[in-house]
């Protein structure tokens, strides 16, 4: 039976150029686009637009800051309520990078309605809701447009403590990296869009993508955290160094402890690699030192863009294994992937 769509509107992802946080702007890109723009500073902004925070935060009074944040992207999927419930899951995971607790967000959507019936945007709003409702806030509005390709995301507020805001630039030398979770949802995306993920391959692939990270967060509240991030659109190697650059420390990266989802180190060794991770590798390979004989589909993987990643946190290597340890308890595939030190400021060392 026919829908009465246009053949190539028909699924969200048909005419989408890239998918979920693989559609940002390069880093390298980026840079040189915001280098015009005016550096503020204020005593009340403790993180902007500087070292590429997560969000930005500021501070009321001793006890209370915002945090503001704003994330959108093209369908990754083609169910538009998982498509919803992806994007504001990545939205919402700014939040909690830094430290906070989501209590607000707004529907951001860009729409091409004469491509879809108008129960495709009711799904795709369904979906962030029930993201946003799962996080404790709510949405009170948002703002939509007509565009050629499906985009929708969030803008979100969080409130924390000023004491308590995590930064991706407060680690410590001897510092341990715990990553929260498996790395290669970019070409996980692309098996799956092929249909070449195995039935279980596909479930934890978005479970992980559906998964927000306040539990992640809470269970790690219980350590002294130096530092943070969630690993998006730059990929692993990509934040790396830019949390490497924010603490003035170098990072050794060791290639076995790093966890992939399923299938995909064998989906990056046929190809299947979306055209942002070349984009993250040329933005910082400068800054990246690979072993000689890294198998290329490794390296691929370290550079792929990550829609709706895990946390990326910073502590005394003391900690690291309790803290891995109570992740895992509560179904979190968390591991501890490596370590801050003095030399080489800024440059991630990948050990094999």
């Amino acid at each position: 039976m026919s829908d009465g769509l246009p053949p190539t509107s028909r699924k969200l992802t048909a005419n989408i150029k890239a998918a979920g946080c693989a559609a940002k702007i390069g880093s390298a890109e980026l840079k040189r686009a915001l280098s015009s723009l005016p550096r503020i500073t204020m005593p009340e902004l403790i993180a902007g637009i500087d070292n590429f925070e997560d969000a930005a935060v500021y501070k009321l009074s001793e006890e209370l800051a915002i945090i503001q944040t704003i994330d959108f992207f093209p369908p990754v999927v083609d169910d538009p309520q998982l498509f919803g419930r992806i994007a504001a899951t990545n939205a919402l995971s700014d939040v909690y990078a830094m430290g906070g607790k989501p209590i607000l967000a707004l529907n951001v959507l860009c729409f091409p309605t004469c491509d879809y019936p108008t129960e495709v945007v009711e799904e795709i709003l369904r979906g962030g809701a029930q993201a946003v409702t799962e996080a404790g806030a709510v949405i009170a509005g948002g703002h939509s447009i007509q565009g050629p390709e499906p985009i929708y995301g969030l803008s979100v507020m969080g409130l924390v403590k000023p004491a308590q805001v995590l930064t991706n630039g407060g680690a410590k030398e001897g510092d341990s990296l715990v990553l929260t979770k498996p790395i290669g949802t970019g070409v996980g995306l692309l098996g799956l869009k092929a249909d070449l993920l195995s039935e279980s391959a596909k479930d934890e692939l978005i479970t992980s993508l559906t998964r927000l990270n306040a539990k992640t967060l809470e269970i790690a509240r219980q350590f002294s955290l130096n530092a943070a991030t969630d690993v998006t659109g730059f990929g692993l190697a990509g934040h790396l160094v830019e949390m490497a650059k924010a603490s003035n420390l170098g990072v050794y990266l060791y290639i076995d402890r790093v966890p992939l989802l399923p299938e995909t180190f064998s989906l990056a060794q046929q190809g299947f690699v979306p055209a942002g991770a070349y984009g993250n590798r040329k933005s910082f390979e400068s800054q990246i030192v690979l072993p000689p004989d890294l198998d290329l589909a490794f390296s691929d993987l370290l550079f792929d863009p990550q829609t709706s990643g895990g946390l990326l946190f910073s502590l005394n290597a003391a900690d690291a294994g309790a803290l891995v340890q109570d992740l895992n308890d509560a179904g979190i595939k968390a591991k501890e992937i490596g370590t801050f030190h003095k030399d080489a400021p800024g440059i991630v060392e990948v050990k094999a």
